[in-house]
């Protein structure tokens, strides 16, 4: 229980005397080692409590229904009933255990399809087919768990909890807008994770151009990875440098900012190395590092690719010696056809402190 014998040898030194009773000079002890026991029973009470939830079960009781359970941890009804082995018709008696799919994970029921499946959660087949190693004439089993593109589990969400804390509401976001000084806090997707209609309204308005205030609504899949980065990070404030950018000076026609598909960002109190690490294990990003503009660039696209450019605020792209396979830098981090070198604007560099007066 303690570190060893001679540290709680030292801590005996520095209790009171005993007092003068016929008792042992060991019932001095007690009390302290009581608190100590408590303390240790209530941690291991928790971390059960914890685990359970991660493994994601629920008792139920009286008059409870797979459809009402399923509303209660927003998951559907097909993937709770596949999970358990029932129909979704199926009674539940009280105090049956059931399994609840982790977040970002379902399961297949009676007669679903790889397309309705990816219907239904407003994903794409490749997407699906590519997080989940099938081919397309993959014949899906009843029961089969299949994770969803672009979300985390419960458990990949956990262990980033255990750095960066837990978001106080999963899937709200908090922007901050260099240029304009505007703050942004809303929950931007439903409870089958689509984009709402009036978070995609105000993400229009958020992300337009900071120079004439063009508009161009964002792709969904990028709302999607800004919901999943900010729950990745404990729902931390996101630093927006750059969202929608109309074609001109360093920004090509191909550039993914003209098609509302790309942000320049950095997240308060996150190193830009975890960040830019964070991003490039997820699938169908686009990511490059700016070290020394202090962002990362972000944005959606069917294969990932990444980079790194050195340049400064008002340079143009500099993407470095390439060092070898084994370098942080390799050849492949600065391929022109992942981004190309007109992609960002040197005005778009902006080293300028979160919330400074800037010239725009």
């Amino acid at each position: 229980m303690f570190a060893n014998e001679s540290t709680w040898g030292k801590k005996m030194h520095h209790l009171p005397a005993a007092p003068e009773s016929d008792s042992p000079p060991s019932c001095v002890f007690q009390p302290a080692l009581r608190h100590l026991l408590a303390a240790l029973g209530l941690c291991l009470c928790l971390a059960v409590t914890t685990s359970g939830a991660a493994e994601g079960h629920h008792t139920v009781r009286s008059g409870q229904s797979l459809a009402r359970i399923a509303r209660r941890y927003h998951v559907a009804v097909a993937s709770l009933a596949a999970a358990n082995g029932l129909r979704r018709n199926a009674s539940l008696r009280p105090g049956q255990r059931l399994v609840i799919p982790d977040r970002g994970v379902i399961y297949v029921g009676p007669g679903q399809t790889l397309g309705g499946i990816a219907r239904a959660n407003d994903v794409s087949v490749s997407d699906l087919m590519r997080a989940n190693r099938l081919r397309r004439d993959t014949v899906l089993s009843v029961g089969r768990r299949l994770v969803l593109p672009g979300q985390d589990t419960a458990r990949a969400m956990d262990a980033a909890a255990a750095r960066w804390g837990r978001p106080r509401r999963a899937g709200r976001v908090t922007l901050y807008r260099i240029a304009t000084r505007e703050t942004l806090r809303m929950t931007l997707l439903d409870s089958r994770r689509r984009v709402r209609r009036s978070a995609m309204r105000r993400l229009t308005q958020f992300l337009r151009h900071r120079g004439d205030g063009e508009r161009h609504r964002p792709d969904p899949g990028l709302v999607r990875l800004l919901v999943r980065v900010s729950d990745h990070f404990g729902g931390r404030r996101m630093v927006i440098v750059s969202g929608f950018r109309p074609a001109g000076g360093y920004t090509r026609e191909t550039s993914r900012h003209t098609q509302g598909r790309a942000v320049d960002l950095r997240i308060s109190g996150v190193p830009l190395t975890v960040l830019r690490d964070y991003l490039r294990s997820l699938d169908g990003t686009g990511v490059g590092y700016y070290p020394n503009s202090h962002f990362v660039h972000l944005d959606t696209r069917d294969h990932s690719g990444h980079w790194t450019d050195y340049s400064r605020p008002g340079e143009a792209p500099n993407y470095g010696p390439r060092r070898g396979r084994r370098g942080e830098d390799s050849a492949t981090d600065h391929s022109p056809t992942d981004h190309g070198p007109t992609d960002h604007s040197p005005t778009d560099h902006s080293a300028t402190p979160e919330g400074a007066t800037r010239t725009e």
